[in-house]
């Protein structure tokens, strides 16, 4: 039986799934690291880390008694913006600075000023947030000059597993949208603009629709890992782009709602705003290219969604598991005991874009329980993807239906939640594996498993709902005090630190 493979180099880890030609799956492993935080707002991971994930995993999988040659394509999703700074023998320079690290701040802010911010909003439809890519190119040449000087080819995350997979420099229209420095509009990099602020295009790989074929397994990728050299690799897409596959959200008016480490709400859109729309859309609203062609999509990030709830667990949660925690948090009623918990561990992206905020609890009180503390956490989060669905409506107009990804899809409590927060049934498919799931089906896809007939994996498949229960207007109520008091801690933020 031949599959193909579809592999997410995460931010705490790397998932490799197995298709086959009805798309399903038939393997899947996974591996777990952890990325450093040497000082506050920074994180960091060695690209290294991802390359040796990936050799577990297949090995896991050969372990399992998946014979190597029966894989026919390969796509590669990950984590977006982090950087991966490679010298003219492809070796890597310096670690990655990950997509929620915030050290460029200042210097995205200099740039913006130095180019204009509504022209860098109307040429590349984003403001350049400090999470880009791009940001990270221009702090590493002001800060590590003798890094930045050696630097020869700049990657991204899953560009740099399908570089090790086949010795082929290169990326996607999707990954390339969140380095800052793209023109979505034409789906290539902004040489005016990369000019203008004095870095060379060449530092950059071609660019390439997400399914298109870029080579094939080398031979000392094919040595280390035991593929074979006649399985096809494709340019892959970035994580998020290639959930959306992965749910079936190729249309406009389909939204699609992932916690993870991040938190994330998109929607497809069928053209990207005009230079007029670009300027006066909310600077914390991103438009990136997706990963079918022809199509882009709107999207606001919460930077610390899931990674709230691990933080609770691993600072407050007394050694208990994240199923016991859930348990404390459904007895309690809705609302915490008037507790609030604002997820800004690591500054926040949408709709702030600041890099000084950081997490609260509001309004605790002597009576206050663990479940009470867990709760708020689970609800904060969701008051604060409603802030940025809130934005991407304004963009999108409507989003008739959403699907849900991510370890959300777990707890029934957090999905109720949100359901109740949206106003509208969630929908949770019966694959809800997100980013791993949608590089396979574009791999597939690009060896021609599926062609025209793409949306028919999903007219089998079926999905639950969670619809929105009585407690939609209590949230309502909640959410607009969350709102008042988010915007109040993101003002006196200045004194933070």
């Amino acid at each position: 039986m031949q599959v193909v493979m579809g592999i997410d180099v995460g931010t705490e880890g790397t998932k490799v799934l197995l298709l086959d030609e009805k798309g399903q799956i038939v393997g899947q492993a996974y591996q777990a690291y952890s990325f450093d935080s040497p000082q506050s707002g920074w994180t960091e991971q060695d690209p290294n880390v991802w390359w040796q994930a990936c050799l577990s995993c297949f090995q896991t999988l050969w372990d399992r008694g998946t014979k190597p040659q029966s894989i026919v394509g390969i796509g590669v999703a990950g984590q977006m913006h982090s950087s991966v700074l490679l010298d003219d023998q492809g070796e890597v320079l310096t670690k990655s600075i990950l997509w929620n690290d915030t050290r460029t701040k200042a210097i995205c802010d200099q740039t913006l000023q130095q180019v204009g911010y509504t022209k860098w909003q109307e040429e590349t439809c984003n403001s350049l947030m400090p999470g880009f890519t791009l940001g990270k190119i221009l702090w590493t040449k002001e800060n590590l000059p003798a890094i930045y000087a050696k630097i020869a080819h700049i990657l991204m995350p899953k560009d740099y597993i399908v570089y090790r997979l086949t010795g082929v420099l290169s990326s996607d229209v999707t990954d390339a949208s969140g380095t800052g420095v793209f023109d979505v509009r034409h789906r290539r990099f902004h040489q005016d603009l990369l000019h203008e602020i004095g870095l060379a295009d060449s530092l950059f790989p071609e660019v390439h629709e997400s399914a298109t074929i870029i080579g094939t397994v080398s031979k000392t990728a094919s040595e280390q890992t035991r593929l074979s050299q006649q399985c096809q690799v494709i340019a892959g897409a970035a994580d998020n782009a290639a959930a959306a596959v992965g749910l079936g959200i190729f249309s406009k008016g389909q939204g699609l709602l992932s916690i993870g480490t991040s938190g994330v709400v998109l929607s497809s859109l069928d053209q990207p705003p005009t230079k007029e729309e670009a300027a006066l859309q909310n600077p914390t609203l991103h438009v990136f290219c997706h990963a079918m062609p022809n199509l882009w999509y709107a999207m606001g990030v919460t930077l610390s969604a899931g990674a709230s709830l691990k933080w609770f667990r691993e600072a407050l949660g007394s050694g208990l598991s994240y199923d016991d925690l859930m348990e404390k948090a459904s007895k309690v009623k809705p609302g915490s005991d008037g507790l609030l918990y604002f997820p800004f561990l690591t500054g926040e992206r949408t709709p702030y874009n600041n890099d000084q905020l950081r997490s609260a609890y509001l309004f605790v009180h002597a009576g206050h329980q663990q479940g009470d503390f867990a709760r708020s956490v689970i609800e904060g989060v969701a008051y604060s993807l409603r802030e940025s669905l809130d934005i991407v409506k304004k963009t999108v107009r409507s989003i008739d239906r959403y699907a849900v990804t991510g370890g959300v899809v777990h707890s029934p409590l957090w999905l109720q939640i949100l359901a109740d927060l949206v106003g509208q049934s969630l929908r949770i498919p019966e694959i809800a594996e997100g980013a791993a799931y949608g590089a396979a089906m574009l791999s597939g896809l690009a060896v021609g498993w599926w062609q025209e007939n793409f949306n028919l994996l999903f007219v089998d498949q079926t999905e639950s709902q969670v619809v929105p229960a009585q407690n939609q207007d209590y949230y309502q109520k909640q959410y607009e005090y969350y709102q008042t008091y988010a915007n109040w801690i993101n003002q006196i933020s200045v004194h933070f630190g």
